[in-house]
């Protein structure tokens, strides 16, 4: 019987070529497009989910605004963080974190205009998975000229000699390198090169 059936379907796919291509071509294209949206899906779903507690974490941003004129602002100011541990007891922690535009970097006679470089608090190392992969992580800011680079960038600066205690210029003011860590997963909303406080 199953045998049976396979005949009458081969004889069909073969008196109908034309209707078979198209149905054949209509499967293989909905199948790619479907597998495309899932893995879509998927990494979108997967951001910033390498941090432990990532279902405890959230984003602070302002709503502004109503009806076609609302905006979400993703900045907010600063004293937020200090005060909402004071005043909330269900925030633990927080840290602020500031963006600033493309920055010159030097590092003796090399000259970068560099982009992610972000002024932070030192509770950005408690609270996400950023760890230092070299440096003092209970005090990675020992003092207001401490800057902590990723991996790659440290790599890109000194190579392979010890780039902690290094001092790298950042438009006029000098920073010693205190910590590395290790570079952001591709799936981090946080991509960032040079932390500074």
């Amino acid at each position: 019987m199953l045998l049976n059936l396979f005949k009458t379907a081969w004889r069909n796919i073969f008196n109908n070529k034309f209707y078979t291509a198209i149905n054949i071509i209509g499967l293989t294209i909905g199948l790619v497009i479907g597998l495309f949206i899932l893995l879509w899906v998927q990494d979108e779903l997967s951001f910033d989910r390498f941090n432990k507690q990532a279902d405890n974490i959230y984003k602070i941003g302002i709503v502004g605004g109503s009806g076609p004129t609302r905006q979400i602002f993703n900045n907010i100011i600063a004293p937020v963080v200090p005060f909402a541990k004071i005043e909330l007891p269900e925030v633990k922690d927080g840290f602020r974190i500031r963006y600033l535009g493309e920055t010159p970097i030097k590092y003796k006679d090399k000259l970068f205009m560099e982009q992610q470089t972000a002024f932070t608090d030192p509770a950005f190392f408690s609270m996400l998975d950023f760890h230092l992969i070299d440096g003092n992580p209970k005090n990675p800011f020992p003092n207001i000229n401490s800057i902590v680079l990723s991996e790659s960038t440290a790599k890109k600066y000194f190579g392979d000699t010890e780039p902690i205690g290094k001092v790298i210029m950042m438009d006029i003011y000098s920073f010693t390198v205190t910590g590395i860590i290790k570079d952001a997963p591709a799936n981090s909303s946080l991509t960032i090169r040079y932390l500074r406080r």
